[in-house]
């Protein structure tokens, strides 16, 4: 007996998206990671390597995240943590992500310190997100700008922004290449971390320097 085409149409189910199941096995695989660091027997060299297990896979889900959403991403670094921002083209401006729970803003356990190497070169990074500058305008101090005012003209004022070091593309490259210490001052504990070009984040163990 032929079955009712508008009871079938009715009962249809429709199937996930490869992008869909893509961001469910990426989303799995970085809570696994996640529960897997977090056994710790508390030892200052473990907890460095924890936390530099943690930081590359979060660095690939939010690569990955990148990719699929065709959106481009940010992480911005201090000395005690890091967080990841998203471009948002309707403001023109880096926003944060915070209100992800994978990708909120992290600060590392005492004593841990995090250095940043940019294509070899260190980079001058700030203690923690609190010493960012608030977005602000700023007016232009020259005698020009100032005449001008008082003559009645409007000055140009230009927000402050604040941006990433690094920039996780949509294309799955990153740039620039760069290299994450989190260790301990004054002691030999020290775990690195490359970010390289084509989107792929290694862990450098010491003995390999």
């Amino acid at each position: 007996m032929p079955r009712n085409p508008a009871y079938s149409s009715k009962y249809q189910y429709r199937g996930f998206t490869l992008i869909e199941l893509l961001a469910v096995v990426v989303i799995i695989s970085i809570s696994i990671s996640f529960v897997v660091v977090n056994i710790s027997s508390g030892s200052h060299e473990e907890l460095a390597e924890e936390e530099i297990l943690r930081l590359q896979q979060i660095l690939r889900f939010a690569h990955e995240q990148s990719v699929v959403r065709a959106e481009e991403y940010g992480v911005r670094f201090y000395e005690t943590g890091y967080r990841f921002m998203r471009f948002d083209e309707e403001n023109d401006n880096w926003a944060n992500l915070n209100k992800d729970k994978l990708l909120r803003s992290r600060t590392l356990p005492e004593p841990l310190e995090l250095n940043l190497y940019i294509e070899q070169t260190p980079v001058e990074i700030l203690q923690s997100q609190d010493d960012d500058p608030e977005p602000k305008k700023t007016t232009e101090e020259s005698d020009l700008s100032s005449a001008a005012s008082n003559l009645g003209a409007a000055s140009q004022d230009e927000v402050e922004k604040i941006k990433p070091q690094v920039f996780l593309l949509s294309s799955s490259e990153l740039t620039p290449q760069f290299e994450i210490h989190i260790r301990i001052p004054g002691s030999e504990i020290d775990e690195h971390l490359e970010g390289l070009p084509q989107g792929e984040y290694k862990r450098v163990k010491t003995d390999e320097y």
